[in-house]
């Protein structure tokens, strides 16, 4: 049995509720928007009930946020994934596509099938867009490069498959501290036959150093993660990609980062959402 909490949040405070949830629902969410307020889907099972009674904890400080619940039978989980997901494009080339689903590619287009299972990344956040569509273009003159990946936080997978599919030469570790996420990873590389080429860990293998850094996992982590992540850079540089901030602590992690020696080289925003891009030489 699963608990669906539905959560209508008046798009004034948004700004300061949704990062927490990065922390507390680390499998993910569904938003939809309404005139003045965006409705926010979680779903949690029995062994997640701390989460819940987290999320509860949290919304009871926000008389405007509006909560109700329902209990979903397990049957009907995937039946309630198929009808909130359906294929993306993303960039120039990427198409995210549920296993469910019958598509037919075009000619360069790059196909990567998500199951989504109750890890955070089916490719529709804007976060999740962002940082595909960077790595995309980091890749398009590396295609027949060894580069080594490290995907932090890496949820379903979706950002160490796109990496996997696009460079034949790719090596990814992805890490998740949450069990469900190294699961979920693991099922979807295989579904995109690249499980060879995408190691899952709980936590960062020590001594490892990677040509690009991926962290789409909210401000306050970047933030406490920058000088642990200074550590895995590599002497001929590595690429750090960051997301999961919101528009208004894009500036601060920047200003952070560059205090750190880190070296900036883009910015981008996507609804109430930013990337941020940089380089550190070891």
């Amino acid at each position: 049995m699963y608990y669906k909490v539905t959560l209508k949040i008046p798009f004034e405070i948004l700004p300061e509720v949704e990062e927490k949830f990065y922390l507390i629902a680390s499998s993910g969410w569904e938003e939809r928007d309404f005139e003045g307020v965006r409705e926010f889907s979680f779903y949690f099972k029995d062994k997640d009930l701390a989460s819940l009674e987290a999320l509860e904890k949290f919304v009871a400080s926000y008389p405007q946020i509006k909560i109700s619940y329902t209990l979903v039978k397990e049957e009907n989980w995937a039946e309630l994934w198929k009808a909130n997901f359906r294929p993306l494009k993303v960039g120039q080339r990427l198409v995210i596509v549920p296993p469910w689903e019958s598509y037919v590619p075009e000619k360069e287009e790059v196909v990567i099938f998500i199951e989504p299972g109750q890890a955070f990344g089916t490719g529709h956040h804007p976060t999740t867009q962002m940082m595909l569509e960077h790595i995309e273009k980091y890749f398009f003159e590396k295609q027949n490069a060894v580069v080594k990946v490290l995907d932090l936080g890496c949820g379903t997978g979706i950002l160490s498959i796109a990496c996997a599919l696009l460079c034949p030469g790719a090596e990814v570790v992805a890490v998740d501290i949450d069990e469900e996420a190294l699961k979920a990873t693991l099922y979807n590389a295989k579904l995109n036959k690249v499980e060879k080429k995408i190691k899952t860990y709980d936590q960062v293998p020590e001594g490892e150093t990677f040509d690009l850094v991926l962290a789409n996992i909210g401000f306050k982590e970047l933030k406490k993660l920058a000088m642990e992540l200074k550590k895995v850079a590599s002497s001929k540089g590595t690429v750090y990609f960051l997301s999961g901030v919101l528009k208004e602590d894009m500036a601060e992690l920047k200003k952070h980062y560059q205090s750190l020696g880190y070296r900036f080289l883009s910015s981008q925003t996507f609804k109430e959402w930013s990337f941020l891009a940089f380089k550190f030489f070891s």
